[in-house]
């Protein structure tokens, strides 16, 4: 979309419409959870046989603050939220644009070649990036990763196939689908009708690490938002961004831990400035490659 365009659709638009698709999805979120915790409460009780009320109600809060049932919300809600969002990202800022979807997949096969080893290098140079965070702040201030759903953790604790899987999906496809669609695609796109692209971008980097409600989290987060807000903005294509975090969170499962490096200090610290010359590197060559204009004509 041209920057005519957005102007135009910014002048018939609330200022504060960017922060909608957020609220949304913390909304929903919240919904869900509470609609859940009361299908819990109900299943709980009907399959209790003996004990008293109070063992009942603490067995029902352990439960409730497990893992696995946040986990379990956390995949229910992000599904409902990734159909909503879709239907939502279509409607203003594909069709809003006068693009067909067409036109938006054919640009996939204009991308110029050095987006291919830039995504690649950003993912994995953010993934390792982010895995070596969470270990240090571990070590220096281990409370600040209270509340943190590690779903690695989750994943090889010894629960069913079919639940693993289900888990997989969520951390490898929705979650980033959801992501992109909220943080890249709407709310990006709708700050940019009513700010230029740095402010609009570092805006939605910030609402994106917010959201995380997690310091560490917060930290890697904003700094990768910012990262795929601007491959959006170079590609305009919401699927790149897309591919792009799909890796990371790859990158996140396979590499979850520095423990796999070994005892080496000086393959600890290689690995780490490997890893930042890297997710550097790919946006350079993000950088580099050609600006993808849309036919907003098409």
């Amino acid at each position: 979309m041209n920057e005519q365009n957005r102007n135009r659709l910014g002048q018939n638009e609330s200022l504060l419409k960017f922060i909608y698709p957020v609220a949304i999805m913390g909304c929903v979120q919240i919904l869900v959870q509470l609609f859940a915790g009361q299908l819990l409460f109900f299943y709980k009780g009907y399959n209790y046989s003996s004990g008293s009320y109070d063992d009942f109600m603490n067995g029902y809060q352990t439960s409730l603050a497990s893992d696995k049932f946040t986990l379990l919300v956390s995949v229910v809600s992000t599904f409902i939220l990734v159909i909503v969002f879709l239907l939502w990202y279509r409607k203003e800022i594909i069709h809003a644009a006068n693009v067909s979807l067409r036109n938006k997949i054919k640009i996939i096969g204009q991308l110029n070649w050095k987006i291919i080893p830039g995504v690649i290098l950003i993912s994995l140079g953010v993934g390792v990036f982010a895995t070596y965070i969470s270990y240090f702040v571990a070590l220096v201030k281990p409370d600040l990763l209270s509340g943190y759903v590690d779903i690695v953790s989750v994943i090889s604790s010894g629960e069913s196939g079919i639940m693993n899987a289900i888990l997989l999906i969520y951390f490898v496809v929705l979650s980033p689908v959801c992501q992109e669609l909220v943080f890249r695609g709407l709310t990006l796109g709708f700050a940019e009708r009513r700010m230029n692209f740095m402010a609009a971008n570092l805006m939605q980097a910030i609402l994106c690490g917010v959201f995380t409600m997690n310091v560490t989290q917060m930290i890697y987060y904003f700094l990768f938002g910012l990262i795929l807000g601007y491959v959006y903005y170079r590609t305009e294509n919401i699927i790149i961004p897309i591919i792009c975090n799909m890796l990371f969170s790859v990158t996140r499962f396979v590499f979850y831990d520095v423990s796999i490096i070994g005892s080496s200090l000086v393959a600890f610290y290689l690995i780490f400035f490997m890893a930042m010359a890297g997710a550097y590197l790919g946006v350079v060559l993000v950088k580099k490659s050609k600006k993808i204009k849309t036919n907003d004509n098409a």
